[in-house]
């Protein structure tokens, strides 16, 4: 049975990276930069998953999955609720803020999974803006608040006690005072779990595809009188259509795991037949990677690492490297290029950033009712960084 579980494994990794190394050819390519719209899509807006540098693509659990992979709704074994919210940028004078909520209830009767189903919302605003035309530059006649806003229905199930996919449709909406776009999009995720204690973990997720969004509203129309007469008529002028940025990531994680109490004394052979996983260990140790490719942006790297103490408090570190350097340029000046690929970065969000869970529970036992205090900083080159508090209760 090991063999089997192995070679799945070997198999699994092998497909991946052949899958990595095709997209790669059209993902992080320069020349895109900047083709793509609705780039709030990129922006996690859950605490937990800030803290490790979106690193928990094969490892993320519970309601904030909706971003990361939405495979990992599948923990939720009853009712889940959380709202987070980001201080986006602070120090850059727009205050700039990011609220989410979600809602997860996981599907079941009479001992049948049948899956779990979540709703979420996350809304980007950015303050009130001085309105100016080309005759007031200056202002004076009001303001209007821009809004970005992206509201998701995802499904997650668990095909076996090994694979775990699911599925979003997600419905993106950009506004300012007298335009606005709505756009669809979909995300799908899948997790493959083994070993003698579901501690490792690898994690695909491909994110963003949908159809091309344009702007339309009366911020794109003006008055004119034809010329010789005086006729009046409304001009409008149609917007580009611009594409989702869709990406594809991949992630590993591997759990440490260190059993006390009555567990300490058991052999790993009679801990397998109970059961236990991460969530029965005292001390638990994650190292988790991913590497994202996306179609109109670099490419990131990112390495993730969390403590976790009886599942009642938590702390994590991650850090996110950008790809830099094309192919070429590594091929031609070798280790420098190498170095240059993996330590520079030319993204204010690319860097460092940490993160603390602590939690209360309203139950005895694992299985309990628990609320979930998170907080992460993300460090930024630019500004002050990115703050993000959030709350999770799970019944």
């Amino acid at each position: 049975m090991k063999s089997i579980y192995k070679s799945l494994i070997i198999c699994t990794l092998v497909a991946l990276i052949s899958v990595s190394t095709s997209y790669s050819v059209l993902a992080g390519n320069r020349d895109r930069s900047g083709q793509a719209g609705a780039s709030h899509l990129l922006i996690d807006p859950w605490a937990r998953s800030n803290g490790m540098a979106n690193a928990g693509i094969a490892e993320i659990r519970g309601l904030e999955s909706v971003y990361s992979n939405v495979a990992g709704l599948t923990s939720v074994k009853k009712t889940e609720f959380c709202f987070n919210r980001t201080q986006y940028l602070v120090g850059s004078n727009c205050g700039i803020n990011i609220n989410s909520l979600a809602l997860a209830q996981h599907l079941g009767k009479n001992g049948k999974d049948f899956g779990t189903l979540a709703v979420s919302f996350a809304s980007m605003g950015f303050g009130n803006i001085q309105v100016t035309t080309v005759a007031q530059p200056e202002g004076g006649l009001g303001t209007f608040s821009p809004s970005l806003s992206t509201i998701g229905i995802h499904y997650a199930k668990s095909f076996n006690n090994f694979i775990k996919g699911g599925l979003s449709l997600k419905i993106i909406n950009e506004k300012i005072a007298d335009l606005s776009a709505t756009g669809f999009a979909i995300d799908a995720g899948v997790q493959y779990i083994a070993g003698k204690y579901e501690n490792f973990k690898i994690g695909v997720t491909l994110k963003n595809i949908g159809l091309p969004m344009s702007y339309k509203g009366s911020g794109l129309s003006s008055r004119g009188t034809i010329i010789n007469t005086d006729v009046e008529q409304t001009l409008e002028v149609r917007s580009a259509e611009y594409e989702m940025p869709s990406l594809l990531a991949i992630g590993v994680s591997y759990d440490f795991l260190w059993f006390g109490g009555e567990y300490a004394s058991m052999t790993k052979e009679e801990r397998q037949e109970e059961g236990l996983t991460r969530d029965d260990a005292k001390h638990r140790l994650t190292l988790a990677g991913s590497f994202t490719a996306n179609s109109y942006s670099r490419d990131i790297f990112a390495l993730g690492i969390e403590y976790g103490f009886m599942n009642y408090f938590m702390v994590r570190a991650g850090y996110s490297l950008e790809n830099l350097t094309k192919q070429s340029e590594i091929d031609e000046n070798g280790d420098a290029a190498l170095t240059a690929l993996l330590f520079n970065t030319d993204s204010f969000f690319a860097g460092p950033s940490v993160g603390a869970t602590a939690v209360i529970p309203l139950a005895k036992g694992n299985k309990g009712s628990r609320i979930y205090i998170d907080y992460a900083y993300r460090f930024t080159n630019k500004w002050r960084g990115n703050h993000l508090i959030g709350i999770k209760v799970t019944l």
